[in-house]
C-alpha cells in the first residue's frame, strides 16, 4: 500500500519557487497556500540539497531479506556495537 500524498510535486515546487526565485516570504507563500510555514521550510530545505528529486513523494518503507538481518545481527553481537 502506498502513502498517502497530500500535496503534489508541481504545487510543492510552485511553492518553493514562490520564495527561492520571486523572493517572496515564506510566511506570506504559506499563507497564501494556506500550507504549514514548517511544510514549506522542508520543502525549500529537500529541493536546495536534492533539487526536484527531493520533493517527490518517498518510497514506502524498505522490506529487508531475513538473511541481511540475520547478517546485521551477527555483526552487531560479533563486534560488540551498539543498534
Amino acid at each position: 500500500m502506498e502513502r498517502k500524498v497530500k500535496y503534489n510535486c508541481e504545487f510543492k515546487l510552485r511553492c518553493v519557487e514562490e520564495v527561492l526565485k520571486r523572493h517572496n516570504s515564506v510566511k506570506g507563500t504559506a499563507r497564501a497556500n494556506k500550507i504549514a510555514e514548517s511544510n514549506l521550510t522542508c520543502w525549500i530545505s529537500r529541493y536546495n540539497e536534492f533539487g526536484i528529486e527531493g520533493l517527490l513523494p518517498r518510497q514506502k518503507n524498505k522490506i529487508y531479506t531475513a538473511d541481511f538481518k540475520l547478517k546485521v545481527i551477527q555483526t552487531i553481537q560479533n563486534k560488540s556495537i551498539s543498534l
